[in-house]
């Protein structure tokens, strides 16, 4: 059965219970990020499998093995190795845990360009800074994170990308919300009654361009292409801009476009030194 928005917000809200809040600063990169690899995983297969499912229907046979391997070339948008699927890591050893994580995510952006510094944006293998050999992130807490967030689907049949967007804008504020009495929650999220007034007054048309030059997570870009959407029904139909100076922001930002299925262009640097 499909999941809704709040059901799986909520769901995925319970994975910085398993320790990742108070283990490291930054906590919310890890779990985006972890998000985003399990989403490419599970979605890997069912794209296969609907590819499959289409030749069958049109030709009225399975594919041969050359068919077989092509139509797995054409079925994704993004590539994930053999040794880069969740199930590599979920399986590893509790002591390999945090490198055969950190192996994964990087044969993924090295697959795909357009993900390097992306879905690679935490260092889930760094080494405890007292140089006794451990890790700095424990490997119980990686695993528990692991495990928890893998009785979840998230593949096209059970999630569709705008719940999955949505969940993760949910996320996003939750994280925010934690953080008010901080300094960081304005660097990342705009609340949405803000965006929602400046999306009405700008009022983005078909196949205009959007900017934001201190896109934070990327939620003004998504109002505004939704906001689009609801004019002429195509959430694509809006080119968007962003720029953003935090790595690790920037980084989440651009998960949030691909979990939506929008196409934009994010780039990292200092809009006031080099727009």
């Amino acid at each position: 059965m499909a999941l809704s928005k709040q059901q799986l917000g909520s769901l995925l809200w319970g994975i910085a219970d398993t320790g990742l809040r108070s283990k490291v600063e930054d906590y919310k990169a890890y779990i985006l990020s972890l998000l985003f690899f399990k989403r490419l995983s599970d979605n890997y297969g069912w794209e296969t499998a609907a590819r499959v499912k289409e030749f069958e229907g049109r030709y009225g046979t399975a594919p041969n093995e050359t068919q077989l391997e092509r139509l797995k070339e054409e079925a994704h948008a993004f590539i994930v190795p053999s040794d880069a699927h969740w199930s590599t890591v979920r399986d590893a050893p509790l002591d390999k845990k945090n490198e055969r994580l950190h192996h994964a995510v990087t044969r993924i952006a090295e697959r795909n360009p357009a993900l390097r510094g992306i879905i690679d944006s935490v260092r889930w293998n760094e080494p405890a800074p007292d140089g006794s050999g451990a890790k700095k992130l424990d490997p119980e807490v990686v695993s528990s994170a692991i495990n928890y967030l893998d009785p979840i689907p998230l593949d096209n049949s059970n999630v569709t990308p705008d719940v999955l967007g949505d969940a993760y804008e949910y996320l996003i504020k939750k994280f925010a919300d934690e953080n008010k009495k901080g300094a960081t929650a304005g660097q990342f999220y705009t609340p949405p009654e803000v965006r929602d007034i400046i999306i009405r007054t700008i009022a983005p048309q078909p196949d205009c361009t959007l900017y934001d030059p201190t896109c934070g997570s990327g939620g003004f870009l998504i109002d505004g292409a939704k906001f689009t959407k609801k004019l002429c029904g195509d959430i694509r139909r809006i080119r968007l801009f962003g720029q953003e100076t935090i790595w690790n922001t920037w980084a989440i930002a651009n998960i949030n476009m691909l979990l939506h299925g929008l196409d934009a262009q994010i780039k990292q640097g200092n809009t006031i030194k080099a727009p």
